[in-house]
This record gives C-alpha cells, structure tokens and sequence, in this order.
C-alpha cells in the first residue's frame, strides 16, 4: 500500500468515525437484535429443508440461532454500503482533482467497506455463540461473511444511484424481504420458494443453515454460488465508485 492509499484510506476511515450512528449499527443493533431473538423465541419443533435434498427437524429457537445472525448482518452491512458511498461521492472527487488517481480513493473505500463489514460480522458470531451453537462454524462463519460482503455491495449500488434517504429505506426493506422472509425456514414449508433462489441471500443463506445444523456439508453449489454474488457485486462497486469520482470533463 503505498503512502497515499495510506493517507486516503486514514482519511476514509476518520470519515466514518464522526458518526456516532455507525458504532451503534456495527455493534448494538446486531448484538440486541441476535440475542433478544434467541432469547424470545419458543423451542417448537420444525421440520426444514437443507442442501441437498435433505430435510432436518429441529425447534424454531435453534432455527432462529442459525439464522438471525445473517439477518442483522445484511441489514447493517447494507446501511454501511450506504454511507461509505455517499461518503466518496462527497469527498473522493475532490481528492482526484487534488492529484490522486481514482484507484486509490477506491482502495481506500473499500477498505473502510470490508473493514466495517467484518467488525459486524464478528459482532454477530460473538453473541451468537452465547446462545447457539452451529454444528460447524467454519461453513456457519462463512456464508455469515459472504452474506455482508454482499449487502455491503448491494447497499454501495443503491447509494450510487439513489439519494441518501432513498438509499436507506431500500436497504431497510430489501434484506428484510430477503433474508428475514424469503429465506427464512420458519416461514412456509421450511425451504425457499423457487423465487427466492433469484435473490442474493439465498446460496449463502442455504450455506448458513447447513452449516448450523447439518452434521455434514452438502451445500457445496450455494457455497460457490454465494463466491460469486460477492465478487461480481465487488466488481460492480468498483465499476460505480470510480465513476463517481472520476472529474467531471
């Protein structure tokens, strides 16, 4: 990293430290929200259905442990994606017409991005690992991380092509509608609606309860799948953030 993506990326996150709201999102709301759904929700049993064609019974509590965590994640992630946007949309342009050259302001971008987007996953797997157990966190760990990579991404789109208030309230809307119903195996018949599979939660969501409550893993496809949402969106940010910043001719 050369000394001027150092300076803009020191610069980048200092910008997001002035906002208060940020802490709160990256670290009260996915906490409160995890546990206190945890907490609230009855042990009623429930038959779902995972990867590969395999269907699993268990209680709507362990089905709320395995997948709250991807709910708060893609909700918060989203909203940074937000943030960071219209913060380079305010601030990168001029960084460009002082001398930089636009790969650096997004380097810097995206680092604030990724790193705003790991703290809230590790929030999220911390106090989900107070009240639920995945039976193997490494693919539960995962797709919890692909699942804010791409909200992260979703909600840095949706803040390039809308206004800021617009921005949020699709970003409020959308994961819910996604991850919080479309997805979620304490609605239906305990599997997706074949529309589902069209959004962006569903591979990793579908690695997420494999990982949470099968004894092996069978989600191999959505696992490759999840891979890539999260670097075609990537490169879709890219693509809007040095637009965003390049000079007006």
């Amino acid at each position: 990293m050369t000394g001027r993506v150092r300076a803009a990326t020191g610069m980048a996150f200092r910008d997001e430290g002035r906002r208060p709201l940020l802490l709160i999102l990256l670290v009260v709301v996915p906490a409160y929200a995890v546990l206190r759904s945890i907490a609230t929700t009855e042990e009623t049993p429930r038959r779902i259905g995972l990867p590969g064609d395999l269907s699993f019974v268990t209680t709507m509590k362990d089905i709320h442990g395995a997948v709250m965590a991807g709910q708060a994640i893609a909700f918060v992630a989203a909203l940074c994606g937000v943030f960071v946007m219209h913060a380079a949309l305010q601030g990168d342009r001029r960084l460009v017409i002082a001398g930089y050259r636009p790969g650096e302001t997004i380097v810097a971008r995206l680092s604030v991005l990724a790193a705003t987007t790991a703290l809230v996953v590790g929030v999220s797997l911390g106090v989900t690992a107070m009240a639920f157990e995945p039976e193997s966190w490494l693919p539960f760990g995962a797709a919890t991380l692909l699942i804010g990579l791409i909200y992260a991404g979703l909600g840095a789109l949706s803040g390039a092509i809308l206004d800021k208030v617009a921005a949020t309230y699709l970003m409020l809307f959308f994961p819910l509608t996604d991850l919080g119903i479309a997805q979620n195996p304490m609605f239906g018949d305990g599997s997706p609606e074949w529309w589902a599979t069209l959004l962006p939660g569903y591979a990793p969501s579908r690695v997420m309860v494999d990982g949470a409550l099968a004894a092996g893993f069978e989600a191999t496809g959505p696992l490759a799948l999840s891979v890539v949402w999260s670097i075609g969106i990537g490169a879709v940010v890219a693509y809007a953030l040095r637009r965003s910043v390049a000079p007006v001719a």
